[in-house]
């Protein structure tokens, strides 16, 4: 049988259980050394047994208050909430200070658990009331409490619970001053002695009721100055034995009954600052006649009863007004002093005492260790403050009257000055009327002075707090703080000069903006000067926000005028736009080259398709192209240069397509500090140096082209004469690109050059005293026009005119010679006058476009229907040279569909064997194609030839006077409309052009620019704001906008019906328009065969179908 054993149990360890009692044990303390420990967050003295958490912004009690504590400090905190029993445990607590926190209320049984006597002080909090049983400790057999001190002064407390002090035996003093307690129960202190003070100063009590202080044989000091009691009644000061002070000033007091104070051993009577008119029998009556000081000055007591005087203390000293009408009748041993409003009483007092005159309107100095000297606030002061008597402030204020004392709510007790009088600060403070004097000019006299010399009239400022005002200036501040500060749209700055200029001006304006007498006393004068205000080129980038002492730019602007862009910004049209990625810029650069490939290209298969006297469509509009681009070339330089004035802001968008169309070729690529961000060269710079830049380019490459054919025929094995005929062609296609691009860049490299000139820049005073003055250029405010970099770019600009006047006069020589060279052609005028086929009708047309001589019978007829001026009358235009288009197209659509197809051939390969055609025939073929000469001349009559040069000088000349002396000089102005006006009339007498519809646009342009310089001539005059100009403005507005249109609007148009005229020519409708045209004309009527005439025979061979 196997044997079974039990397995053993190990026995338990006596240790672990008091290793579980020792850590139990050690619980409440890890607890009470939490983040809460009141000694981790306060300031714990163990020795001295105090807790100090003080200015630690708690918004709660901390946990862990030893409870050994006798000074508890928890002043300037935060603390909103006491939880009933916070404060248990603290049996050895002597002083609790929550003064100064946010506490709305105080919980009953607060003081639960809170041992022997304490004192407690909860002012300067917001409590709205005490509540009931505040100190009542249950459970204790003896439940009374003997309180030293508890201060509830400073709160807004309206109710007192009549049983709040329950379970106080007795209390030394008790302060419920500046609160807003109307009445207080009857048997508040029914069951309390107070021993030593009762203040009930500077509340809302109208009256004491008659058993408050019944039972209070041991009170000696009660205050109850400040509040809205106006009769003394004997019921109110009953069982008050022992009262040695009482404090009643400053209360409306008119009545005092007989024996008031009888029950009382009053020593001391302040009832100063009252209403009395008279004084009864024997209002001051004690029980031992015990009264030795009375104080009634500041009443106007015109009656005293002899009989009063026998009731006061023996050498009493008797403070009384001057407004008695008879001298009283009293004895000899009174010391009675009639004085006057700057009555001054002196009194020596100890420290509790001196801590509650303070507040009634005195001013104590220390003259031992226990004793201090307490008189009256002087004249042009008050009482209230926390140490001393202040002074009544500068400006619209005095205080006549000695002893005041600031009410509650209140911020100062002064009687204010007339409307329109100050006291100025060298006779501060005010103690009468008189120190009250005239404010100075520029000020309101009809309102109060306030805390200065009077507030500003209207839109004037001042510069002293107490001095005159000025009138604002006329543009560009507002002074509607009696301070200069920057509107809108304008611009200054404080870099010149000492930097303390600008830190005493802010100062100042941060002193002027105080409107009570916080304000700081060292800085009310601004002595300085102030910065002189610019309109600034964009107005919505200087945006001036904040204080307006500082100009401030919008996002993206910066430096002078708020003109210049920050980085990471570019400029374009006088605006800042963020840098695009690297991508779009390549974008735009590859846009840019497909457009001029693809207009290259339509020009030249045009020019290869129209290999015949007359006009290409390509032509006409190119010729009105060169009139579009100079008016606008023209109009953007004008509204750039009148950038300061106020355009209308549609026409200012306008304005800025302008210059789209101005051809400038440094604006037409982003800026290349998008790319490197270090590159800070100015935009004036690259544009002359890339315009420069470009003219020399021009020149060389085109060089460099003909050279480099001159070399490669050298090595071919062609003739000489072909080779020389070949060279020529070159030759003649350099000098077109030459001209081209030269004529199209002359305007903006011009411009350019001219803004560069000394001239272009502006004077700029930087303060108002016109000391301190900076040029800088007008087209770019960042460049100082004083710099050594300026002017070495000034002395460039100087040298470069000789382009400006070069250009023309070399096209001009160049053209004369041609001409001259050419006498009898018309190399001058390498295409026939468009009024060739002005008036022909359209069958007429039609029925010629089987006739391979009419077109040259159709320039022949036209041409000698011209007039000898050389210009078509009016009446015979007609159409025009859309007239002519649809005859040169119906012409050549019936050359080129021959059967032969010979014609069609030799266009398509004119280029290639016109070197090899005999000298006629090449002549005749060089006749058809567009050289530099045509370029010049071929929208001008024989006799005009020079005209494109007189307008090249037109595009300058419009404009140099702004782009040089700006558009502020009212005499520039009227220059440049002079010059536009006799531009004007100038192409209208002489008429220069061919074609009418050509000569109406150059007209239209011509006008629109003197209209537009009109309109900046008015827009400089000063404005009156009113409706009527508003909507004649507007009116303003679209007629500009119209007129500045109507070019583009006619040019579109000309497209269009070219276009159209494309189709036409190209599709069978002109072919079977004609057919049935010529089918009409062959069939026979009867009607018309009798009236027709004969027809000429040499007539009708000219004429096949």
């Amino acid at each position: 049988m196997a044997q079974i054993t039990r397995r053993k149990e190990p026995e338990k360890s006596p240790g672990i259980h008091w290793l579980c009692l020792a850590l139990l044990s050690t619980l409440p303390l890890c607890l009470a050394t939490t983040e809460d420990d009141a000694c981790h967050v306060c300031e714990c003295d163990s020795f001295k047994k105090i807790v100090n958490c003080s200015g630690k912004g708690l918004k709660s009690l901390p946990n862990g208050i030893p409870q050994d504590t006798t000074l508890l400090y928890f002043k300037n905190n935060q603390i909103s909430v006491i939880e009933p029993g916070a404060f248990s445990g603290l049996t050895s607590l002597i002083r609790l200070d929550l003064s100064k926190n946010r506490l709305m209320e105080l919980t009953p049984d607060m003081m639960k658990g809170v041992g022997g006597s304490v004192i407690g002080n909860v002012e300067n909090n917001e409590l709205l009331e005490i509540p009931s049983r505040l100190f009542y400790r249950p459970g204790r057999e003896h439940h009374v409490l003997n309180l030293q001190v508890w201060d509830f002064s400073g709160n807004k407390i309206q109710h007192v619970a009549a049983d709040a002090l329950f379970g106080v035996k007795g209390v030394q003093e008790v302060f419920l001053s500046s609160n807003n307690i109307a009445s207080l129960p009857e048997d508040l202190f029914a069951n309390v002695t107070v021993f030593g003070t009762l203040d009930l100063s500077s509340n809302d009590l109208s009256s004491i009721p008659d058993g408050l202080l019944r039972f209070q044989r041991k009170l000696r000091t009660l205050y109850l100055h400040q509040n809205f009691i106006r009769v003394l009644r004997r019921e109110m000061f009953v069982g008050l034995q022992n009262l040695r002070t009482l404090m009643i000033a400053d209360n409306p007091i008119t009545e005092i009954d007989e024996r008031v104070f009888f029950d009382t051993q009053l020593v001391n009577l302040y009832l100063f600052n009252a209403e009395l008119r008279s004084i009864g029998a024997r209002p001051f009556m004690t029980r031992t006649n015990s009264l030795l000081l009375v104080s009634l000055y500041g009443n106007d007591v015109e009656v005293i009863a002899d009989s009063v005087w026998q009731d006061l203390g023996p050498r009493c000293n008797v403070s009384i007004g001057n407004t008695l009408r008879r001298v009283p009748f009293t004895r000899s041993d009174l010391n009675i002093n009639l004085v006057g409003t700057d009555f001054v009483q002196t009194l020596s007092v100890t420290k509790p005492e001196r801590d509650l005159l303070i507040r009634a309107g005195f001013s104590c100095e220390k003259t031992g260790d226990r004793t201090y000297q307490c008189t009256t606030c002087h004249q042009g002061t008050y009482g209230g403050a926390p140490e001393d008597c202040t002074p009544c402030p500068s400006g619209g204020f005095f205080q006549n009257r000695t002893g005041q004392v600031v009410k509650r709510g209140a911020d100062l007790n002064c009687f204010f000055c007339n409307n329109g009088t100050y006291v100025p600060p060298e006779a501060h403070p005010g103690k009468t009327i008189g120190d009250c004097v005239v404010c100075p000019s520029g000020t309101d006299t009809s309102r109060h002075a306030g805390f200065r010399a009077c507030p500003c009239v209207s839109n004037y400022y001042r510069k002293d707090r107490f001095g005159e005002c000025f009138a604002c200036p006329l543009q560009g501040t507002d002074c509607s703080e009696e301070y200069q500060h920057l509107l809108p749209g304008f611009w200054w700055t404080w870099d010149w000069g000492s930097v303390d200029n600008y830190q005493s001006y802010e100062k100042y304006v941060q002193n002027i903006l105080i409107h009570n007498e916080s304000y700081d006393e060292s800085t009310v004068r601004f002595n300085g000067a102030l910065p002189k205000v610019h309109p600034c080129p964009r107005k919505e980038s200087c945006q001036n926000g904040g204080d307006g002492i500082n100009a401030t730019c919008e996002f993206g602007y910066e430096d002078f005028l708020c003109s210049q862009c920050i980085a990471n910004y570019y400029s374009w049209f006088n605006r800042c736009f963020e840098c695009p990625r690297w991508y779009v810029f390549l974008l735009e650069i590859v846009a840019a080259l497909v457009v001029i490939v693809v207009i290259i290209i339509i020009v030249m298969w045009d020019l290869r398709r129209h290999r015949r006297r007359g006009r290409s469509a390509i032509n006409v509009l190119f010729s009105r192209f060169k009139i579009v681009l100079g008016f606008y070339q023209i109009m953007g330089e004008i509204f750039e240069a009148l950038d300061g004035i106020h355009w209308p802001q549609a026409l200012t968008n306008i304005g800025s397509f302008f210059r789209l169309l101005e051809v400038n070729i440094a604006q037409l690529i982003v800026s290349p500090r998008c790319y490197f961000p270090n590159f800070t060269y100015p935009t004036i710079y690259i544009e002359f140096i890339t315009g420069m830049s470009f003219v020399v380019f021009v020149v060389l490459l085109a060089l460099s082209v003909y050279g480099c054919r001159k070399s490669y025929l050298k090595m071919t094995k062609l003739s000489k004469e072909v080779c020389n005929n070949m060279l020529a062609q070159t030759k003649q296609t350099c000098y077109l690109v030459v001209v081209i691009l030269l004529f199209v860049t002359y305007p903006s490299v011009s411009s350019a050059i001219f803004t560069l000139l000394p001239p272009g820049c502006d004077e700029f005073y930087l303060d108002d005293t016109d000391h301190f003055k900076v040029l800088r250029l007008r087209s770019d405010y960042s460049i100082d026009c004083e710099s050594n970099q300026h002017v070495s770019y000034n002395y460039a600009a100087e040298v470069s005119l000789c382009y400006v006047v070069g250009l023309p006069l070399a096209l001009f020589l160049m053209l004369w010679a041609s001409c001259r060279s050419n006498r009898g052609s018309d190399q001058c005028s390498s295409a026939p006058s468009d009024d060739c086929n002005a008036g022909q009708p359209l069958c007429d047309v039609a029925a010629q476009t089987d006739q391979p001589d009419s077109l040259n019978t159709c320039h022949s007829r036209g041409c000698s229907e011209t007039d000898q001026s050389g210009y078509q009358n009016e009446s015979d235009v007609g159409p025009e040279s859309d007239t002519e288009l649809l005859c040169h197209a119906n012409s050549e659509e019936t050359n080129t569909s021959e059967g032969t197809g010979v014609q069609s051939e030799d266009v398509e390969h004119d280029d290639v064997t016109s070197s090899a055609l005999p000298e006629s025939d090449r002549e005749k073929t060089d006749d058809n194609k567009i050289t530099w000469v045509s370029f010049l001349c071929e929208n001008y009559k024989e006799q005009f030839w020079y005209w494109e040069i007189v307008e090249l000088a037109r595009k300058v000349l419009q404009v140099v006077f702004v782009l040089m002396f700006g558009a502020d000089d009212h005499f520039t102005l009227f220059a440049t409309i002079v010059l536009s006006v006799a531009f004007l009339i100038a192409h209208a007498y002489l008429k220069p052009m061919k074609d009418a519809a050509e000569h109406r646009l150059q007209m239209c342009s011509l006008t629109t620019i003197f209209l537009n310089l009109s309109a900046a001539s008015l827009l400089l005059l000063p404005n009156e704001e009113n409706q009527s100009n508003d909507a004649r403005k507007e009116f303003l507005v679209v007629f500009l906008i119209v007129i500045n249109l109507n070019i583009v609007a006619f040019v579109a148009g000309s497209a269009v019906w070219t276009l159209v005229k494309a189709v036409w020519k190209t599709s069978c409708c002109s072919r079977a328009f004609a057919c049935i045209v010529v089918i009409g004309r062959l069939i026979p009527h009867p009607n018309r065969s009798r009236s027709r005439r004969p027809i000429n025979a040499s007539h009708t061979e000219g004429k096949r179908l």
